[in-house]
């Protein structure tokens, strides 16, 4: 099992290293992770990779589709037995905002260094409120969307895939109403969009939802 921390990249390099060496936690692993230029990434990744395993990903300035990226690679790591953290010291306002985004519906553990006059005093965890509770019936609802490329055409099709067809009108008119009750739950918590084209429904999940599905989905 390995430790493994999730850095992004700003500009402070001194802060990012000092964060690393002064939070107490072991590391076998890091990703750099960056979503524009860093002026810190040669410098860091030469100093980590004298000791431990670096891996540098480039992500999208985009809030939603860099959390994406990130929980990917939690899932990955979680998947193979490994913790994780995300260091937050000193990342861009979007990679902090995606970074925070991830923790949550991954339940990752953050650090941050607390600085003053550009030097790092402390490094504190976060404590990052949880994730509302999502049922199974929801779950599902998310896993059959993300396993057919992000979006329905009707509610129909919906409930064909997840339960098949039927000719029992009191039993479908028994499925719709329920599937529709989720639905609106999940459009509800910013998980799915719905919009009509003609006679029919359009469902598809939004960034946040393909998201949540990365951590969810075996």
């Amino acid at each position: 099992m390995k430790t493994v921390h999730l850095i992004p990249l700003g500009k402070r390099c001194e802060i990012i290293l000092d964060s690393v060496r002064m939070s107490g936690k072991p590391i076998q692993k890091s990703y750099l992770i960056v979503s524009r230029e860093s002026s810190c990434l040669e410098e860091v990744e030469n100093a980590l990779k004298n000791f431990i395993e670096v891996e540098v990903v480039k992500v999208s300035n985009d809030v939603y589709e860099a959390a994406i990226e990130i929980l990917k690679i939690i899932k990955k790591e979680l998947d193979e037995g490994n913790d994780v953290y995300i260091n937050l010291s000193d990342a861009p306002k979007e990679l902090c905002i995606a970074g925070l985004i991830s923790a949550q519906i991954s339940k990752t553990k953050i650090y941050m260094a607390i600085t003053s006059n550009g030097k790092v005093n402390s490094v504190i965890d976060l404590k990052v409120p949880p994730v509302k509770s999502i049922g199974e019936d929801k779950i599902a609802l998310i896993k059959a969307l993300e396993e057919n490329g992000g979006e329905v055409e009707s509610i129909n099709r919906l409930i064909e895939i997840m339960e098949g067809k039927t000719d029992d009108q009191k039993r479908y008119m028994a499925q719709r109403a329920r599937m529709s009750y989720h639905l609106k739950g999940l459009e509800e918590d910013g998980l799915i969009e719905t919009k009509r084209e003609g006679k029919n429904v359009r469902i598809r999940l939004t960034p946040l939802g393909k998201a949540y599905a990365i951590m969810i989905l075996k």
